[in-house]
């Protein structure tokens, strides 16, 4: 019995991600691409990342600082739980020479 194609009203027609490379997995589990013809290419070619713009966000001096604020937040993370660590290790320590 041949599968219907469903349509879906809120379907923009969008591809998320194309699966019609793949083949089913073999035996021991893995996809392999499928060759397949090329097809033919647009007059006009489609930007493949149309969120990027001509022009960046950021300057290299903004995004270095966010880099560096995060790195900042993640040591302070880090030395919050070196810290929690140490003292754990100091009151089993302290618990055992009191025995």
């Amino acid at each position: 019995m041949a599968r219907k194609d469903r349509v879906y009203e809120d379907d923009d027609g969008r591809t998320i991600a194309d699966m019609s490379d793949l083949s089913r997995p073999g035996m021991l589990g893995g996809f392999r691409k499928v060759q397949r013809p090329a097809a033919p290419q647009p007059e006009e070619p489609q930007r493949d990342e149309p969120w990027r713009e001509a022009e960046p966000l950021m300057t290299p001096e903004e995004r270095r600082w966010y880099v560096l604020g995060a790195l900042k937040a993640a040591i302070l993370i880090g030395l919050a739980f070196i810290v929690g660590l140490g003292l754990v290790v100091l009151l089993f320590v302290a618990g055992a020479n009191m025995a």
